[in-house]
């Protein structure tokens, strides 16, 4: 492969960029610039066999847009975006955008009615649009088919009502359009496509892919072989059980809907892959012109490129630079003769690429064959009673996760599907990284995910928390942190903003705004201690992927290794800090998070129970800030613990010894439980079996001084579970 590349240097951060080419064959690619003046779309055109213009402004700066896409139309391009702030102005947008930048904006669905995930498909006299707005019980997914931007035919339903339809893509098809995408729901998960008609009806639905606890998800669309080419994401492989790689698959839909495959399996296909580069996702179809099918997509660290001709599947072929970085999930590619054009986000900007394709797969159509049939979904896995310890009930989630939108895989609907109905967690937050080797997050990235974590919200049912990484340098800096906004629409805290660029700024923000702060692998970042406060730093993290945290030369998980004297947690509580526990996973989606977790599911590698009568936002948030909540490091063990009545977090003023009470209702044999205080000093429980409770007194603190203890359980499957402390404050201190 030969490659040449541009990169699109302007002042400000530019993301999701589109790209495509027109009936003249020239090439229109555009993109979203945040700068002082706010979001904007900048389009630049290069005249085939001439060279790029000037970028100029497609739509005036508002304070945030998003959802960015470009298709064919006309004599130029059609532009389809969502932006502002307004309920009724602003919205769904579509552009007709000729050479000379001219074209009036319509607007499709208002805000109000908060529409997402458009796709759109053009040629010289049609054009087709779909996407998706709100409804009670989920996603509904719309769509309408037209000869100009004026003369759209009223939208259809394309979805059935009740689940998450989300992620459409369509092509222009049999004088209508062919649309595919993802729906969620308490079944699971499922990969439909349905024909929109030229009169504006709608066929009868297919579906592709479909598992009660597999995901199949992000579908692109393309027409070729007198149909369309449908690929997505799967994390289940055939005929298996859903893991953690997601690969991706393919199937062509014809005339009349027969569903078909490629004949040939795809080569390489490892989804035991180690290394930090795993899988193949987000996939981005082109069809060439000598029959061949380009699929360019993520392999969870890079951007790759695979052919699929008439001898089968070609290698995947490296088209960006390597290394470990913050690639997101958007990027797209157009064929042009010979050529292949990639444009995505890179860590130098808006980086084109020009990759002139070999004889990878062979020239010529690829051959199909029978698809097997689809399984059903009747219904979806009972949810388990809810775990009950001491008569409190325990509310488990992972708080920590990354998705494709910085450094980790996935998407955010995904992550939050998977935490709801396969781990049958009761609470999530994903915290994508704000910041981080070359990735930024602007208003319009970040409404968008605010909105999704707020959709899958159901107090009662299940909680979602609006989260990001603050990543600060590692020790002697501050370290990396998980904040937790109370609400979605506070903007995030960027060390890029010089009131949050350090860790005395970041918590003076934090508190001014509600949020919690929570630093994470302490003993390899740091934990900046000088910056610490209780009322915000309310708790820390003390295991995740990359190990357990708790005090040096503590063997039950060990760390990663780099470890950083004075910096764990129980050093921290050593020096006076109070603080409780929780735990995270920190996962990015890679099977054993690149050789450093234990667990080959890098998500099941830390969790929090918290403790909450109110199973709401509300209400984790305000265990979350009173430190009533612990820490396992995936396993949801049941875990109390009291001194004189009083649970987990609290601080008591005592001048002589008192009672108190562990509670543990195990996943696994207990193989040691321990009370641990200042210093290491532990006191071993006695204890046997899956469930314990035990009794006790513990001594009062110094004369004039202070003690805590937390408890530490570690089960015979290598599961630990470690208590918030409780803090003894002595009389004279007080």
């Amino acid at each position: 492969m030969q490659r040449d590349e541009r990169i699109f240097e302007e002042a400000g951060y530019g993301r999701s960029p589109v790209i495509c080419t027109d009936v003249m064959g020239d090439l229109w690619a555009a993109w979203v610039l945040w700068d002082e003046r706010g979001e904007r779309i900048r389009v630049c055109r290069k005249e085939h066999g001439g060279s790029w213009g000037s970028p100029f402004d497609a739509a005036s700066p508002r304070s945030r847009i998003f959802a960015l896409r470009l298709c064919p139309y006309g004599t130029g391009v059609a532009m389809a975006w969502i932006d502002g702030d307004h309920p009724e102005r602003d919205g769904l947008k579509l552009r007709e955008l000729r050479a000379d930048h001219t074209g009036e904006a319509t607007l499709l669905v208002p805000l109000r009615r908060l529409p997402a995930h458009p796709t759109l498909d053009g040629g010289s006299g049609k054009l087709a649009v779909a996407w998706t707005v709100r409804e009670p019980a989920g996603r509904r997914l719309e769509a309408c088919v037209g000869d100009t931007p004026e003369s759209l035919a009223e939208p259809c339903l394309v979805s059935t009502r009740g689940g998450f339809h989300a992620y459409p893509s369509l092509s222009l098809f049999g004088g209508g359009a062919l649309v595919a995408w993802q729906e969620m729901s308490r079944k699971g998960c499922r990969l439909l496509a349905r024909q929109l008609l030229p009169d504006g009806a709608v066929g009868e639905t297919v579906v592709l892919a479909a598992h009660s606890q597999g995901t199949f998800a992000r579908p692109d669309t393309v027409a070729a072989e007198g149909g369309v080419y449908v690929a997505w994401q799967s994390d289940t492989a055939p005929g298996g059980v859903p893991g953690l790689t997601r690969w991706i698959e393919l199937v062509h839909l014809d005339a009349v809907l027969s569903v078909r495959r490629p004949a040939a399996p795809m080569v390489d296909l490892d989804r035991d892959a180690a290394g930090e580069d795993q899988g193949f996702e987000s996939p981005s179809l082109v069809a060439l012109a000598d029959g061949r099918l380009a699929i360019v997509g993520r392999g969870s660290q890079s951007l790759r490129l695979q052919m699929l001709g008439r001898d089968g599947f070609g290698p995947r072929n490296q088209i960006d630079e390597p290394g470990w970085a913050c690639r997101g999930q958007k990027f797209d590619a157009v064929a042009l003769l010979n050529s292949l054009f990639v444009i995505g986000r890179e860590r130098r900007g808006i980086v084109l690429r020009e990759v002139v394709v070999g004889d990878e797969g062979g020239p010529g159509k690829p051959e199909l064959a029978e698809a097997a049939s689809v399984p059903v979904l009747s219904a979806g896995n009972g949810r388990p009673s809810p775990l009950i310890v001491a008569g409190h009930r325990v509310l488990f989630g992972d708080i920590h996760q990354h998705t494709a939108l910085s450094d980790g895989t996935g998407t955010v609907d995904e992550s939050l599907h998977r935490a709801r109905y396969r781990y049958n967690d009761e609470l999530a937050a994903v915290s994508d990284h704000e910041s981080f080797v070359g990735k930024r997050t602007p208003p319009g990235e970040w409404a968008e995910v605010a909105r999704t974590v707020d959709e899958h919200y159901e107090p009662g049912g299940f909680v979602t928390l609006h989260a990001f990484e603050w990543t600060g340098r590692v020790h002697p800096g501050p370290g990396h942190k998980v904040v937790l906004l109370p609400q979605g629409d506070s903007f995030i805290l960027s060390r890029d903003d010089p009131r949050c660029s350090s860790s005395a700024g970041l918590i003076a923000q934090a508190r001014k705004l509600g949020a919690l702060v929570f630093p994470h692998h302490v003993g390899w970042t740091g934990a900046d201690m000088d910056s610490h406060d209780p009322a915000v730093q309310t708790c820390w993290e003390i295991v995740s992927c990359h190990g357990a945290y708790e005090r040096p030369g503590t063997t039950a998980i060990p760390t990663r290794g780099e470890d950083k004297a004075g910096q764990f947690a129980a050093e921290a509580l050593d020096k006076g800090l109070r603080f409780g526990f929780v735990g995270g996973s920190d996962g990015h989606g890679l099977n054993y998070h690149h050789g450093v977790c234990r667990w080959k599911d890098s998500h099941r590698s830390g969790l929090t129970g918290v403790l909450s009568k109110d199973f709401s936002r509300e209400g984790v948030f305000a265990a979350l800030r009173r430190r009533r909540c612990y820490a396992t490091s995936g396993a949801k063990i049941g875990l109390w613990f009291e001194i004189d009545g009083r649970p987990m977090g609290e601080e008591l003023v005592t001048g002589g010894p008192l009672p108190f009470r562990v509670v543990i209702v195990g996943t696994a044999k207990i193989q040691s439980l321990s009370l641990v205080s200042n210093g290491g000093a532990e006191i071993e429980l006695q204890t046997g079996g899956h469930e314990a409770e035990v009794h006790g007194v513990v001594p009062p603190p110094p004369k004039v001084g202070w003690c805590y203890y937390y408890v530490r359980v570690v089960q015979d499957d290598g599961h630990v579970a470690w208590s918030s402390p409780i803090w003894l404050d002595a009389l004279e201190s007080a």
